[in-house]
């Protein structure tokens, strides 16, 4: 089977999210499938639709900032329509993790093409809580197939409440009910990432007490957008994760998907990441 050519997208993220280190795993993980060939790219202003026209899927693990307070980088109008025009022709795009927080100043078309976004002017928030059980939300579409209908992610960010575009066709594949409880806790909401509290109530806060989606499909024009607002390192180590990222590239690329979860039986428990 012929190779998908992907661009993975990266350069500025907040400090948390270990830059290059993510960036290499994703490159392992997909190119171990066998099923796609990665280019790395850390400066994406100026692109034009000749340097895209190569790509079957552009893959952005970018947020264009160190710290969450400040203003966004973005990657400029000459670059983001190239990549409007890119996916809306019949193309794929990947958006990961931080990728969905977006500035005051990010077009809304970007939003259009994301799907569901996080904005902080918003009162979009973290949840303080690390660890969360996953709920597949669609087990028939052929990124979930197969995938357990509840799962643990350790060590990573909710991001909510998610805030979908009116004009969008977003398809919810996985989400996470998140809890007013988890917000309980001394130090929230952290100097960092301010949090709007209507009336000081916790439970007034928009989207608590609510399932958040945290992966989910989007269509653009004649193109396919795949989204997961989860993926810190942890995540990479989860089967029902990278099985779904994995997917979820390939079925952005092409509408279909082949690829299958990792099979450790037999001699097979003895490999390490990224397992295929």
């Amino acid at each position: 089977m012929e190779k998908l050519n992907v661009l993975l997208v990266t350069g500025l993220l907040t400090a948390e999210h270990q830059g290059r280190l993510i960036t290499q795993r994703l490159r392992e993980l997909l190119e171990a499938t066998g099923r796609f060939r990665v280019a790395i790219v850390e400066e994406f202003r100026n692109i034009t639709p000749a340097f895209l026209k190569p790509y079957d899927v552009i893959f952005i693990d970018y947020d264009g900032k160190t710290w969450p307070t400040d203003k966004a980088q973005r990657f400029g109008e000459q670059s983001e329509k190239a990549v409007y025009d890119f996916v809306s022709e019949g193309k794929g795009i990947v958006f990961y993790h931080s990728s969905v927080w977006v500035d005051a100043d990010w077009p809304d078309e970007w939003r259009k093409l994301l799907g569901g976004y996080c904005a902080m002017e918003k009162g979009c928030r973290r949840c303080p809580k690390d660890d969360h059980f996953v709920e597949t939300m669609d087990e028939n579409h052929p990124v979930t197939k197969g995938i357990d209908k509840k799962w643990m992610n350790v060590f990573d960010d909710l991001f909510t409440h998610l805030i979908i575009h009116p004009e969008a066709n977003v398809h919810v594949l996985a989400a996470i009910f998140d809890d007013v409880e988890n917000y309980r806790v001394s130090g929230f909401p952290p100097p960092h990432h301010p949090v709007d509290i209507p009336d000081g109530r916790l439970e007034n806060m928009e989207g608590v007490n609510q399932y958040t989606p945290v992966i989910w499909t989007n269509e653009y024009g004649r193109g396919r957008v795949f989204v997961t607002s989860i993926g810190h390192w942890e995540a990479l180590d989860r089967f029902n994760f990278i099985t779904m990222l994995v997917r979820g590239a390939e079925w952005a690329g092409t509408g279909e998907v082949t690829l299958e979860k990792p099979d450790r039986s037999g001699n097979n428990r003895l490999k390490l990441f990224p397992y295929y």
